[in-house]
């Protein structure tokens, strides 16, 4: 269990006596300055170390008035006050992603998700249903179809359970290889929506008949240098193309809409509710964020946004004063991201050693970083090399710029090259602006394969960092195939970075990378973190089990964290009197179930999510 219950009725019985000349002054004469809404009957997980537990909450505006027991939250109830009794249900606070990309998450959702799909039936249905959430003239694009082909969803990859890859077991276009879609599969379901979709590796995209139009393509058009323009026995265009010739597709796609982005924003907005997350931490664009300001202005947000634009947009944001804590609760910006590698999913990530399953492949440097005139292949360092004598880059140059406005830099980092090149800039300009002990909260984003040698640098530096748990569920699959057993000691190693010292913030990932699908919902990285399996519940000892964090810790690292993370500890991460009135309450006493049988945290479902005072999601409500 969580917690004894002479620990719990000890930790109630302070927050009583706290409260108990409020609630004789209440009880007296009535409530002069009554509560909007009370949640009695809850089993009250607050995250604050004064008050660790209650049974009952008052909020006032958009604040929390009180935390602590029935009769005190009661005391507060006036004529027009909601009471909402909870029945027992476990109350936390709001979840807060610290890592969504909002924009495709609503792109995937209202758009076409192909990550499961590796066979006509369902190509062709995604896609029609697609056509339905859009309107006509949008384009369908991304899809990503065929990433599960190889290794089913719920695959340890340990298993030899590869399915065959590229088999689609129907005799039709694909049969020995990758599926391979035909434009004449959906153009009938398509006559006003152009498509460029792609296979998830982005070896070949689709193109229907209405995309190749507007690109000019016919049958008699030749393929670019670099490119290919599929054609079938008969000599007609098939859709597919690779390399160089998706460009010339490229060219003819039309700018999205600010309604249908609109759109996008609400679907993820909506998926955020339903999941008890009150905060969102974006990788936000100008669109987007003047999407956030349209649907504030209309008073849709139903969640607040953590604003993080591209650390080289910091020329521009700091000349304008852009500073720490710019913005209000709802829209602030919190940080700059940044990238020094590619990506697990599509093995672009940096290693010293070359992928197991792509000999000569060592990942990719992103452009971000490079020194200015050096090519990328000039980072091929050796293991040995002194990165922080390295020429100055573009990545440390962009660092020093954010150090004046305080805001920090919130850097991507996966690979075990790439996560020590980071530390050594991270070292390099703290130490050169004497910050490493001050309260700078820099964050590695990721840190998703570390040496063992690497560890206490994260302690040292006093840094963030930013893991994705859900990523072991899913990425197990095809991890040790692609760097072996060795290499993935050091792979997601929560528990690792916490114990050298690192602040753990975990975020979703949503809506994943191109080879995998990572949900928003709260749950799934609660589940990875402490049972460190896939969702089928494999390996039953769990994958690399010494790394498994509690569910406490879970939980912390997804509240109470991002909000110290984001400098806005003062106002959210905990259930505590003053602070913003942002919870969530679940079906599942998610403690209880992380200590006891973590699969049951699968089937947590949110009851009620509130932000800022207000429900905006109630279980089963029109």
């Amino acid at each position: 269990m969580r917690r004894s219950g002479t620990t719990r009725l000890a930790a109630l019985a302070a927050v009583i006596m706290s409260a108990v000349t409020v609630a004789g002054a209440c009880a007296a004469g009535g409530p002069e300055d009554p509560a909007d809404l009370v949640l009695i009957n809850g089993d009250v997980y607050t995250l604050d170390e004064e008050r660790p537990a209650a049974e009952a909450i008052a909020i006032r505006g958009d604040r929390i008035a009180v935390v602590g027991s029935n009769a005190v939250a009661e005391a507060l109830v006036g004529r027009d006050t909601r009471v909402i009794d909870l029945d027992g249900a476990f109350v936390s606070p709001g979840f807060n992603d610290g890592h969504v990309h909002v924009e495709s998450t609503g792109a995937l959702i209202v758009g076409v998700n192909l990550l499961e799909v590796h066979e006509p039936g369902g190509f062709r249905e995604a896609i029609a249903q697609a056509v339905q959430r859009l309107a006509p003239g949008s384009w369908i694009t991304r899809g990503d179809w065929g990433a599960y082909e190889q290794w089913e969803a719920g695959s340890t990859g340990r298993e030899g359970d590869a399915d065959g890859a590229g088999d689609t077991g129907d005799g039709e276009a694909g049969a020995g290889g990758p599926f391979t879609p035909h434009r004449d599969l959906i153009d009938d379901v398509t006559p006003d929506h152009p498509v460029l979709v792609n296979r998830f590796d982005r070896s070949m995209y689709l193109a229907n008949s209405l995309a190749l139009e507007m690109a000019g393509i016919t049958d008699a058009t030749p393929a670019p240098p670099g490119g290919t323009i599929g054609k079938g026995e008969d000599g007609r265009v098939t859709g597919i193309l690779t390399g160089t010739a998706v460009d010339l597709v490229r060219a003819a796609i039309t700018p999205k809409s600010f309604e249908q982005r609109l759109t996008e924003v609400r679907a993820v907005l909506d998926e955020a509710r339903e999941g008890g997350v009150t905060t969102i931490q974006d990788i936000t664009s100008s669109e987007q964020l003047r999407a956030y300001q349209e649907l504030r202005a209309r008073g849709e947000l139903t969640a607040r946004i953590n604003i993080r634009p591209s650390l080289d947009n910091v020329t521009h944001t700091g000349g304008l004063g852009i500073t720490r804590g710019f913005g209000d609760d709802w829209l602030r910006f919190i940080g700059y991201k940044a990238w020094v590698d590619g990506i697990m999913g599509g093995s672009s990530a940096m290693f010293y050693e070359e992928y197991d399953h792509a000999p000569g492949n060592f990942g990719i440097v992103r452009q971000i970083m490079l020194p200015e005139g050096v090519e990328g292949l000039a980072l091929s360092l050796a293991r040995d090399q002194n990165y922080a004598e390295f020429p100055r880059g573009n990545l440390q140059r962009l660092m020093e710029e954010a150090v004046p406005t305080g805001l920090p830099p919130h850097i991507h980092a996966i690979g075990d090259k790439a996560v020590k090149i980071l530390l050594d800039l991270f070292e390099a300009v703290l130490s050169e602006h004497d910050m490493i002990e001050a309260d700078h909260r820099w964050r590695m984003i990721h840190a998703q394969v570390v040496e063992e040698a690497d560890f206490h640098r994260f302690g040292e530096l006093n840094l963030v960092a930013e893991v994705n748990p859900y990523h072991i569920s899913d990425d197990m699959r095809w991890m040790e195939e692609r760097i072996g057993s060795e290499r993935s000691l050091g792979a997601y190693a929560f528990r690792a970075l916490k114990d050298a010292g690192a602040v753990l913030v975990f975020g979703s990932d949503s809506p994943g990378t191109n080879a995998a699908r990572y949900f928003l919902h709260p749950k799934y990285g609660l589940y990875a973190a402490v049972s460190r399996q896939t969702l089928t519940g494999e390996p039953a000892e769990g994958w690399f089990p010494e790394q498994r964090l509690t569910i406490e810790e879970a939980i912390e690292a997804y509240t109470r964290n991002p909000a110290w993370a984001s400098f806005e500890e003062d106002i959210k991460g905990t259930l505590t009197p003053g602070k913003l009135a942002d919870i969530a309450v679940f079906d599942v006493d998610l403690i209880e179930a992380g200590h006891e049988d973590p699969a049951r945290l699968l089937d947590a479902e949110a009851l009620y999510t509130i932000v800022g005072g207000r429900v905006v999601y109630e279980r089963g409500a029109q």
